[in-house]
């Protein structure tokens, strides 16, 4: 899409030029035509109708102007686009007439001083007599003749409206086609490096569970440690190819990973608090773990003295609550600049749950906080 910037640009000079060439177009190109096939059935192109065929259409231009851009921008993404039919139906009438009334009215307002200042040098040969183009300037406005002008008006205000839904609706089925291509080609280089990379942590699972049959009866702290991320590693190779897993072992994954890192950081001073009622929610996987890792990464890791985390999640009304605060070293004021996890995890929920999520990230002086709104019942449909 980038090769035809003029088409699909949301550049402010792009969408200007596309409204110019749309309106010229819309406005000018049925009578161009008309005229134009005229000399291939013997009519002769008389001032008279060039005028009638090109520029009088202009006349209906604030009825079009007004169906036009309600139907591209009111109607067709608020109704058409989430598929409410029947809304779109009677809006979509009760627009029309509007705006055919509008255009009629127009027309007959302007049409005579249109013909007075645009057709008043035009004569022809009748008869043997000179005829003008313009007709009597009535001086008031006929409205008897407003039900017939509201049908050309209706006229005029579909051809347009039509000519817009066309290129608005096929311009939005090539952009939906065209990311639903590249986010095929993205999940199926996220299989394929998945399938590359399995070789690895399989081997590493299967080595772990002969460490821990030996040390298992000569070093019990170390046994203890190689069964927990041996269960951490059984979950991520076996039950992480779902699109949906349970709230439960997303907890349990990050309170085993959790015990481990506490190895790691004797001193550290942690606050954990985890829903108790998670049986009914399920979770796109491994989606918390990468936050509560960067907590330990970027937070604990740098710290030598009084290193503290505050983890808490909690769920309510369906929508989840993550809150997760570190310390920071003193004086360190780096501008942040968001590591491989937090990327990956924004990415993931941009995908995952489009529009039913929040999150935020804050780096102050000492302190990292990184906070999560998720609808959990925003990816049920992708349990199946």
């Amino acid at each position: 899409m980038q090769k035809i910037p003029f088409i699909f640009s949301n550049k402010l000079l792009y969408r200007i030029a596309r409204h110019f060439a749309f309106w010229f177009f819309a406005i000018f190109g049925e009578g161009l035509i008309g005229v134009g096939i005229r000399p291939l059935f013997n009519v002769e192109i008389s001032p008279g109708s060039f005028m009638e065929n090109i520029l009088e259409p202009v006349l209906y231009l604030p009825g079009q102007l007004l169906m036009v851009y309600l139907l591209l921008y009111f109607l067709i993404p608020r109704y058409i686009l989430k598929t409410k039919y029947r809304q779109a139906i009677l809006w979509g009438a009760a627009l029309t007439i509007v705006s055919a009334f509008i255009a009629a009215f127009s027309y007959t307002l302007l049409i005579d001083v249109f013909r007075a200042h645009f057709l008043s040098h035009f004569e022809f040969r009748e008869n043997g007599k000179m005829v003008s183009l313009v007709t009597e300037n009535k001086g008031a406005i006929d409205y008897g003749q407003l039900p017939f002008e509201f049908l050309f008006g209706f006229r005029a205000v579909l051809n347009v409206a039509g000519f817009a839904a066309a290129i608005k609706l096929m311009k939005y089925w090539y952009e939906k086609e065209y990311l639903n291509s590249i986010l095929q080609k993205e999940k199926l280089d996220a299989e394929l490096q998945s399938l590359k990379a399995q070789l690895h942590p399989h081997f590493l699972f299967n080595t772990l569970n002969n460490i821990y049959s030996i040390t298992e009866n000569t070093s019990p702290v170390a046994s203890d440690i190689l069964l927990k991320l041996s269960a951490l590693l059984r979950y991520i190779l076996y039950e992480c190819d779902q699109p949906l897993v349970k709230l439960l072992k997303e907890c349990k994954l990050i309170e085993d990973y959790i015990a481990l890192e506490k190895i790691r950081y004797k001193e550290i001073d942690l606050t954990i608090n985890l829903p108790a009622d998670t049986d009914n929610h399920s979770i796109a996987p491994l989606l918390l773990l990468p936050l509560v890792e960067n907590c330990f990464k970027h937070g604990t890791s740098k710290m030598l003295e009084q290193p503290w985390i505050n983890i808490n999640i909690d769920i309510k009304d369906d929508t989840l609550l993550v809150k997760l605060i570190n310390g920071k070293p003193p004086g360190n004021e780096v501008i942040l600049k968001e590591g491989i996890g937090l990327s990956n995890a924004r990415k993931r929920l941009n995908l995952l749950y489009p529009g039913e999520h929040d999150l935020t990230v804050i780096s102050e002086e000492d302190v990292f906080i990184v906070q999560l709104k998720l609808n959990l019942t925003a990816a049920s449909g992708q349990a199946g």
